[in-house]
């Protein structure tokens, strides 16, 4: 079983566990919305994905329960794809919504919302501009109508 990423990982900057979980834990909750998680990650932890669907308790609570370590097998292709990519960006990206004293925030669920504006970027990539054609294009239907 490949590990991609674990709560050691933000342990010595955190400086404590429960602190250490947001980042991953934020993430983990990402995916779950998102539907980048395997089928048998959902079905073993059905209880506490039905939490995060009603945003109840703390965010990283399904990290914790999970073990504080994310695996290949934990997601689906798209989200293997994704979190490859995106992992090595995570602890910036935090540290950029939350300043300097990032670990320091609480574990909810407004402070996870400032860190999903983010992560949806990373996953659709920038809003995309219509080109001069498509403006065009729109304006030549609409004349026809």
């Amino acid at each position: 079983m490949m590990t991609l990423a674990s709560v050691d990982d933000y342990l010595s900057q955190a400086g404590a566990l429960d602190k250490a979980l947001l980042p991953l834990g934020f993430m983990l909750v990402f995916c779950a919305h998102h539907r980048l998680l395997s089928a048998d990650f959902m079905q073993q932890h059905a209880d506490q994905l039905s939490a995060v669907r009603l945003q109840e308790g703390p965010v990283t609570a399904l990290f914790a329960v999970h073990g504080g370590s994310l695996y290949e097998t934990d997601f689906n292709p798209h989200g293997v794809k994704f979190l490859r990519g995106y992992l090595p960006r995570l602890a910036g990206d935090f540290a950029s919504v939350f300043g300097a004293n990032c670990y320091d925030i609480k574990d909810d669920w407004s402070n996870y919302q400032q860190m999903a504006d983010v992560l949806v970027r990373r996953l659709m990539g920038p809003p995309k501009r219509p080109s001069a054609w498509a403006g065009i294009k729109e304006r030549v239907i609409a004349l026809w109508r």
